[in-house]
């Protein structure tokens, strides 16, 4: 992994390069000059930042920064000039920074008034990027929204707010949604801007910027990434300017374990060649590579995030560490023979016991929990998507408050939350990926690796990966510490993000007409690297297929589109290519020293054809490429009702095709036209989980054969068969597709969380993720059902059941509970689990609640898990339910 600093500042002269040390020349002057001239020397001292007297107090006095970092000092003159910026360095070295004084310098100098977005990939991430504006932006005046999700409290100040920050779904649907969005924006920040790459969330965050480029060209762009192989490329997509360093604020040593022994292998940093590369340890044996690796860490006061391949990997790590670190725990507080410095072992004892405790709370306790909380005894947990989010915070905060020695995570964690430990080990590099157990990729590994090392605590960070033996060790030194990240590639060509972001860009994005389509895709990074016909093909495809299923129609050719284009080729055949030296050209020869030399013209970058899995982006899907005919650049087009609803409500076009079916398939039964099925709940439920905006949940080995049966007994409850859905263009796998509504009908019947775990395999965590998906999914088939109007009349007597049906399944679905229980979960404080308890007690509705004698109120708070205070809460809860009615 070369140690580099590149800093492209648009000419050759001014580019900067350091390959073999760290330390960076410092500015004597400051990098911007009054008047508003720039200059390209580095700014290391705050107070030199042609910034507001305000904000330099903010740096200095409340955040107690007054030097920024080499890389810091390079970008930040460029972010405070208002151009453009990729900025690639590696976590922990100020990225965000650069970018909170970027907008600091945007909305109290350069644009008062306008908007700033930041936009990040994850809801985690967005609510530690609010805390910390919402802190500084107490001292600027500046207001903080945040728009990450549709709940309460995710979607806040958006039309007051001087920076909102934002995931990248969110920006996207409010773009849908909200016409005048960019119309006061000035600066967008991209966090985690590599994330291009990932096949779900990319194409969503190329769209987002490509969006902003095409409708407010004069924002400032600046994206943030920790990996990134392609940079220049990327940053010759944004048009700008580029900083790249290995730098870090605390020095990183890469290694690997084997049978006990560590070899470092590279070491990144301030002033590394003065530090001599260490000897290779021999650590202590407890009998296990990952004992030796946490004990040692413990006896340098350190914490050790352990990264496994898999989530089973992960809590069995976990319990296996933990119950024998307990056991070693007890035994330190018996004697003081081995006992580390500076632990203080009964009260940490004590610490875990409360956080263990905490885990264990609630209304619904689960294996899961259960199994965490026993681990966390010990001073270990896990960490994975199966968690609850209330879980994983416990877990993150406990191990930043330094309550946990180490956290056993899945790679997701590497994504997620700012989380750095003084070590960080990689126990699985390679993933069972199509049939093929396959390498992790450079990138993902060190995302994981970049983690270790925490400023202002640790002196160095230790990122080890494991090893089988030590031919194995050259082999990951060479593969993962010697070279860089994989180039980021766009993942928008694939069939679903084409058809979700071509109908978005014609329904809701102004792109009417085929020239002006195929404009703007050529704006988007896939644009950039790929040649326009392959581009212009594929957006062709999707056109042809939103036609045929009614999402947009043609509506002719412009004639001005047609008048501009002819002019344009006129001109282009008419020109005058004169090839005689002109007379200012003869004069000029006879100058001493200048003479007249041939152009040649420097060939383009060759474009690459994007690439998915194994195959190129035209050759993904072979269906929409029959007999398409291009339509004219001057072709113009509109949204359809449906069109235009499924775009704002954010289906893949799929999705809301097979709604739209099903709908249709529900009204035909509801009105007899079909009497030989029924709407029931599993019926609801299973058209929601035969879209592709579901997250589908696979059957084990051992669930296959059962989940095959089940779906066979409920094949008569199914609005849409198998070979009808085929017949729309998607194909899911039934036995998932089963599961899936099984495990939805068993959460509305209040199966406990427990049960569902245990008979279903399906986590807490991945539950409420389906459960959000089946809420959203219901309320989109809602909407499509209310605002249909291109539909039989016969059929049309059949929507107030069926939308009553949709109402009361999306309530249920959202609370988990059977139909009888709804008034009662309206009481706050109220969940499923009290709500049955009220029920078995005779109380159905608010009112009766209020009406608890004492007699009454006694008996619940013997309940299990009640008290007298909680029913006083609960009584005094419905009490203002009902008074708010009124």
């Amino acid at each position: 992994m070369p140690v580099r600093h590149e800093s492209r500042q648009g000419l050759p002269s001014t580019t900067l390069r350091t390959r073999e040390h760290f330390t960076l020349p410092r500015s004597q002057t400051p990098m911007l000059l009054s008047g508003g001239h720039h200059s390209l020397c580095m700014v290391e001292e705050v107070h030199m930042l042609d910034l507001p007297e305000k904000v330099i107090q903010l740096l200095t006095n409340k955040w107690g920064i007054e030097r920024l970092h080499p890389p810091q000092a390079s970008a930040t003159p460029i972010a405070l000039s208002g151009r453009n910026l990729l900025l690639a360095i590696p976590t922990a070295s100020g990225k965000s920074l650069v970018a909170y004084l970027a907008m600091f310098k945007k909305l109290l100098v350069d644009a008062p008034g306008s908007q700033a977005f930041y936009l990040v990939p994850l809801k985690a991430l967005a609510t530690e990027k609010v805390d910390e504006l919402r802190e500084a932006g107490k001292e600027l005046g500046l207001k903080v929204g945040i728009a990450v999700g549709d709940r309460v409290g995710e979607t806040v100040s958006l039309d007051d707010a001087d920076i909102i920050v934002a995931t990248s779904e969110k920006f996207d649907s409010l773009l849908r949604n909200r016409d005048d969005l960019l119309s006061k924006v000035s600066i967008v920040i991209a966090d985690e801007v590599h994330l291009i790459h990932d096949r779900s969330r990319g194409p969503t965050m190329e769209i987002n910027l490509a969006r902003v480029r095409h409708e407010r060209p004069d924002a400032q762009i600046i994206a943030l990434s920790a990996t990134i192989g392609n940079a220049e490329e990327i940053a010759e997509w944004l048009n700008a300017e580029l900083v790249v360093s290995d730098w870090r604020p605390v020095v990183l040593r890469y290694g690997t374990v084997c049978n006990g022994l560590v070899e470092p292998r590279l070491q990144v940093g301030p002033n590394v060649e003065k530090i001599k590369l260490p000897p290779p340890i021999e650590l202590k044996d407890e009998g296990d590579e990952l004992r030796n690796i946490l004990i040692s860490t413990i006896n340098e006061d350190g914490q050790v995030l352990i990264f496994r391949g898999t989530r089973r990997y992960a809590e069995g790590s976990a319990s296996k560490l933990g119950q024998w670190l307990f056991g070693r725990m007890q035994k330190w507080n018996k004697e003081e023979i081995e006992r580390p410095d500076g632990i203080q072992v009964e009260q940490r004892l004590e610490e875990l016991a409360k956080l263990a405790r905490e885990i264990e709370s609630g209304e619904e306790t689960t294996a899961m929990a259960e199994k965490l909380a026993e681990s966390i005894r010990g001073g270990v947990a896990f960490h994975h998507a199966g968690l609850t989010t209330n879980h994983r915070k416990l877990i993150e905060n406990a191990f930043r408050e330094r309550i946990l020695f180490a956290i056993c995570a899945t790679p997701t964690l590497a994504a997620g939350v700012n989380l750095p430990a003084r070590r960080v080990v990689v126990r699985d590099l390679t993933r069972w990926e199509d049939g093929l157990s396959r390498p992790l990729p450079r990138m993902e590994v060190h995302q994981m690796l970049g983690r270790a090392g925490r400023p202002r605590y640790d002196p160095t960070g230790d990122a080890w990966l494991i090893a089988k033996n030590l031919e194995h060790a050259d082999e990951l030194e060479a593969m993962y510490f010697l070279q860089e990240p994989e180039a980021v590639d766009s993942k928008l060509a694939a069939e679903p993000a084409m058809r979700v972001h071509v109908l978005a860009a014609i329904a809701t994005g102004g792109q009417r007409n085929r020239d002006s389509l195929g404009g703007f895709f050529k704006q988007t990074f896939l644009g950039h690297r790929i040649l326009n016909d392959e581009l212009q093909q594929r957006i062709d495809e999707i056109i042809q297929w939103l036609v045929e299923n009614k999402f947009i129609e043609r509506t002719g050719e412009d004639a001005a589109i047609l008048e501009r284009i002819s002019n344009m080729d006129s001109k282009f055949v008419e020109d005058d290519w004169d090839d005689e030296v002109p007379k200012w050209a003869k004069s000029a020869q006879n100058i001493g020293g200048v003479e007249l030399v041939d152009f040649i013209e420097k060939k383009p970058r060759p474009k690459r054809p994007a690439v998915i899995g194994f195959q190129t982006a035209t050759k993904v899907s072979e269906s929409l490429t029959k007999d398409i005919h291009p339509d004219s650049p001057a072709m113009t087009y509109i949204a359809t009702p449906f069109g235009e609803r499924v775009s704002r409500l954010y289906l893949d076009p799929l999705s809301g095709l097979i709604l739209r079916e099903g709908i249709l398939q529900a009204r035909k039964i509801l009105c007899r036209v079909i009497d030989d099925r029924s709407i029931s709940p599993w019926a609801l439920l299973h058209l929601v989980c035969c879209t592709p905006d579901f997250p589908p949940l696979w059957p084990t080995g051992k669930q296959m054969q059962i989940m095959a049966e089940q779906g066979e007994i409920m094949s008569d409850q199914n609005l849409l068969i198998p070979l009808e859905l085929q017949d729309l263009g998607y194909s899911p796998e039934v036995e998932s597709m089963t599961k899936s509504a099984w495990t939805l009908v068993q959460w509305i019947e209040e199966d406990s969380l427990r049960d569902i775990e245990r008979k279903l395999g399906v986590a807490p965590g991945d539950l409420r993720v389906r459960v959000d998906h089946a809420n959203w999914l219901l309320n989109a088939a809602r909407q499509i059902c209310a605002n249909n109007g291109d539909i039989d009349p016969l059929l049309v007597n059949s929507d107030a059941d069926l939308l009553s049906m949709l109402d009361i399944m999306r309530k249920r679905v959202s609370n988990g509970c059977k139909e009888d229980l709804l008034s009662l979960i309206a009481i706050r404080g109220v969940g499923r689990v009290r709500a049955r308890t009220l029920a078995n007690h005779g109380y159905r509705s608010a009112l009766e609640v209020s009406r608890i004698t004492k007699g009454a109120a006694q008996k619940l708070a013997d309940e299990r898990g009640w008290s007298p205070q909680l029913v006083q809460n609960i009584v005094d809860s419905s009490q203002r339910a009902i008074e708010s009615r009124r």
